[in-house]
């Protein structure tokens, strides 16, 4: 703990230290919250002060030094602090390379967490890029991801410009990624990763783009994929687009966002989803989608189907509105969500959002439950670099406790930019 906070200190010492050709950037956010997010089952209020740090400091040549952190002080926990991000980064022009050293974040087939370890990084000629690395993960805090004893990997990634003209599949990047893994805990598991993305330009009066992307993640022992997601766009004008995607994917956050628990897509769990949808630009100022799905949940035990349709406006130029309405049923399960936001200027400083939800869901736990919900936010501009928000939401549910959240924040955004000398 001790440690912890004298690291905390000198973080706000740096801004005063660094001098020279060296380059600082980063934010402080100070916030005061209280709700029942964590404890809604049980209906008991939480309340904290939260302080979140994020530093980058570099020079004009090789060397990056980063530090992201957060303390917390609560009724509840007292004080809290943890450190995301705590590495230095030297690269070796000569070489192609770079190292990075100390805990920085990953974001792999174990989901998004820190890892207190090593990378080595290599350009090669062609567009290749070789990266190993090796640590022990850590989970960041409302993320799923794992704590384990190691883990180490390499991946390898390509950039192609081919600029390959066809009438039927022209192809002007391609974009591959290969990565093998190795994580242990109680015991050892390989995940061998995959990905592609192919772009084209087509020069048709009735296809104007396209864009095919393929990513997946097999866990050797089970031999079963962990995560896959492939997507295949059109774009028939530059203003009309159709997208096919079929995904199986588990939630990386265990909390929602106030928009997401009135979707139906959102499911706490691992689940295939596939889906079909249309987008349109009708005007610089309106557009709107369309789309079907299916989705199969318990592995493959539950499947169910639903839609979703969605309009977008900006006929005043500083005020935006947008209204969905989203459905899923799985026999005799459902989910209906209508949602409404809105996004007002008020001034060059100042921007006002809110938005509105309703929701009527049926399942085998709990019966029938009705949610309607209302969220706001407040943002203002203090002074260059300053700004204060203010947010509050509040859920009423027929059948489960009513959610609720209020809180305040400032961020400070520094920059000390240097620019580098030419000499």
């Amino acid at each position: 703990m001790k440690l912890v906070r004298l690291v905390i200190f000198s973080f706000f010492l740096l801004p005063l230290t660094v001098q020279g050709a060296w380059n600082i950037n980063g934010s402080l956010k100070s916030k005061i919250q209280a709700d029942n997010r964590y404890t809604r089952y049980t209906d008991d209020t939480r309340v904290f002060g939260e302080l979140w740090g994020s530093v980058e400091i570099f020079d004009n040549k090789s060397w990056q030094l980063a530090l992201d952190f957060v303390s917390r002080e609560s009724l509840e926990e007292g004080f809290e602090a943890e450190l995301f991000q705590a590495y230095v980064q030297k690269e070796f022009t000569a070489f192609n390379s770079k190292i990075k050293a100390g805990r920085f974040d990953r974001s792999d087939s174990l989901g998004f967490y820190s890892l207190d370890g090593a990378s080595v990084q290599v350009k090669m000629p062609k567009g290749f890029t070789v990266e190993v690395y090796g640590g022990r993960p850590l989970r960041q805090e409302d993320m799923k991801a794992v704590t384990g004893e190691w883990v180490y990997g390499v991946e390898l990634n390509s950039l192609q410009q081919l600029n390959w003209h066809s009438k039927y599949l022209p192809i002007n990047t391609w974009s591959t990624r290969l990565g093998v893994q190795q994580f242990h805990d109680q015991q050892t598991s390989t995940r061998i990763s995959f990905g592609n993305i192919i772009e084209g330009q087509y020069k048709l009066s009735y296809l104007n783009a396209y864009e095919f992307s393929f990513m997946a993640t097999l866990e050797t022992e089970s031999g079963a994929f962990e995560e896959l997601f492939s997507s295949l766009l059109l774009d028939i004008t530059q203003d009309s687009r159709i997208r096919l995607n079929y995904s199986i994917y588990e939630p990386k956050a265990f909390y929602p966002t106030f928009k997401e628990k009135f979707y139906s897509t959102y499911y706490d769990g691992k689940q295939d989803l596939l889906m079909l949808s249309f987008n349109q630009q009708l005007s610089s100022t309106f557009s709107y989608h369309l789309s079907g799905k299916r989705a199969a949940r318990e592995g493959k035990a539950d499947v169910g189907y639903g839609f979703d349709m969605g309009l977008k406006s900006q006929y005043f130029s500083d005020w935006r509105l947008t209204a969905d309405f989203d459905m899923l049923e799985f026999g005799e399960s459902s989910s209906y969500n209508l949602y409404f936001g809105s996004q007002y200027s008020l001034s060059a400083r100042s921007l006002l959002s809110l938005n509105l939800a309703y929701s009527l869901d049926e399942g085998a736990l709990y019966a029938k439950n009705k949610a309607a919900g209302t969220e706001i936010k407040f943002r203002y501009k203090v002074i260059k670099g300053l700004f204060m928000d203010l947010a509050g939401s509040y859920i009423v549910n027929s059948r489960l406790n009513n959610e609720y959240l209020a809180g305040v924040q400032v961020t400070w955004y520094f920059d000390n930019f240097v620019a580098k000398d030419g000499k």
